[in-house]
C-alpha cells in the first residue's frame, strides 16, 4: 500500500500535531509500508503565520489530490484537522480529527474551514480517524461526523524510544523535578508561577521546565526571577528531539500541568522514559495511567505525592498504559 501524507505545516512548526505526524510515519514505514510525504520548504517559516496558514489551505484542497493521483496512492492521509473535499469524494481522504476543541471558540476562518471540511466527512460518511479512545467517543457524541467508522490512529513513539536507546545520561536527584509545559491557555502558567512552583521551591525542589521558550512566557516567570538566578528553577529554552528525551532520562519524575490536553504526549514520554509521571487529574491524562503515573488535584496533593515518591525505594516498572504499536496495527488494518 502507498500512503501519501500531508505534513505541509510540519515544514514550519514542530511540536503539537507536526511531532505526531513525524513519528506516525516513522511507524507507517517501520510496519513495511510505502509513505510518500508533503512537507512545506524551509523558506515558509519566514512568512508571517496567517498568510502561511491560507497557503497550507490552498495546498491542502488543490495540490495534494493532484499529487495523490500524479502518485497513484491508495490513501491520502490528512492527519491536521481538515481533508480535501475532492479526496473525500474520491474516497481516497483519510481525516485524522485530534479533538474538537477549535469548534467550542468564537467563529473564525479556521474554524469556518473545519465545519466545511466536518460537514462534507458527514454527508459522505467517510470514515474519521483519531487518536484516542476518549476523542473518539467525544468525536462521535458531537454528531458532526456521519456513519462512518472511528478508528484510533494513535500517536506513535518509534524515533523516541530509539533516541533514548542512544543514550543513557546520570540520573539527577530525585528532588530534581522536570516540569512540562507550554505557551498555551491549557497549560495553566500563571496558576503554575504563581501558586504550584513558589510552593515546590520555597521546600527545596529544583525543576527545570520545557516548553517555555518564546519571548512572552519570561515575564509570566518574572515573581520568580530569585530562583531563575540561583539556578533551582530553570527554563531549557527550545531543544531538539534528542535533548527532550535526554532531559526526561535525567530525572526520575516528571511533572506534567494541563488544564485540558488533545491527548497527553509527556506522560507517555516520561513513562517511556523510565519516570514517575505525576499530573493533573484530568480525562486525557487518566486515560494514560499506568502504576506509576499519580493524578493530583491542587498544590498540596501535588507536594503530597512528590514527598511519597521521593521517599519510596519501589522501582518504576515499564509502561503499558498505552500499547501505540497494537493500536497502530489494528488501525492499519481496519482503517488504510
Amino acid at each position: 500500500m502507498h500512503i501519501l501524507i500531508n505534513d505541509f505545516i510540519g515544514g514550519v512548526l514542530d511540536r503539537g500535531i507536526p511531532l505526531y505526524v513525524r513519528n506516525l510515519i516513522d511507524g507507517l514505514r517501520e510496519e513495511g509500508y510505502r509513505v510518500s510525504v508533503v512537507r512545506a520548504p524551509a523558506i515558509c517559516r519566514k512568512l508571517p503565520r496567517s498568510l502561511f496558514y491560507m497557503i497550507a489551505v490552498m495546498i491542502e484542497q488543490t495540490v495534494l489530490p493532484l499529487i495523490g493521483l500524479i502518485l497513484r496512492a491508495d490513501v491520502t492521509l490528512y492527519p491536521y484537522n481538515s481533508a480535501a473535499i475532492i479526496d473525500l469524494v474520491t474516497r481516497r481522504a483519510r481525516i485524522v480529527v485530534h479533538d474538537l476543541e477549535q469548534l467550542d471558540r468564537a467563529m473564525s476562518p479556521s474554524k469556518a474551514y473545519y465545519l466545511l471540511c466536518y460537514r462534507a466527512v458527514k454527508w459522505l460518511d467517510r470514515p474519521v480517524f483519531t487518536i484516542s479512545e476518549l476523542s473518539r467517543q467525544r468525536i462521535n457524541a458531537s454528531g458532526r461526523f456521519g456513519r462512518g467508522p472511528i478508528t484510533i490512529l494513535p500517536n506513535t513513539f518509534y524515533a523516541f524510544e530509539r533516541l533514548l536507546r542512544a543514550r543513557s545520561p546520570k540520573r539527577e536527584a530525585k528532588t530534581s523535578i522536570l516540569l512540562c509545559s507550554g505557551s498555551t491557555p491549557n497549560k495553566d502558567v500563571e496558576t503554575v508561577a504563581t501558586d504550584y512552583l513558589p510552593k515546590l521551591l520555597a521546600v527545596g525542589y529544583r525543576v527545570a521546565v520545557l516548553g517555555l521558550h518564546k519571548a512572552t512566557d519570561a515575564p509570566r516567570l518574572a515573581a520568580l526571577e530569585g530562583y531563575l538566578n540561583s539556578g533551582q528553577l530553570r527554563v531549557r529554552g527550545q531543544l531538539t528531539d534528542g535533548e527532550v528525551a535526554a532531559e526526561y532520562q535525567m530525572h526520575e519524575i516528571v511533572w506534567v500541568h494541563a488544564l485540558r490536553e488533545g491527548f497527553g504526549r509527556c506522560v507517555v514520554e516520561g513513562r517511556l522514559a523510565g519516570s514517575r509521571v505525576v499530573c493533573t487529574d484530568i480525562p486525557e491524562f487518566a486515560e494514560l495511567r499506568d502504576g506509576d503515573v499519580y493524578l493530583y488535584k491542587d498544590a498540596a496533593a501535588l507536594i503530597s505525592t512528590l514527598a511519597d515518591l521521593v521517599d519510596t525505594k519501589a522501582t518504576v516498572s515499564p509502561y503499558n498504559g498505552y500499547p501505540y504499536r497494537a493500536l497502530l496495527r489494528s488501525a492499519i488494518k481496519s482503517g488504510l
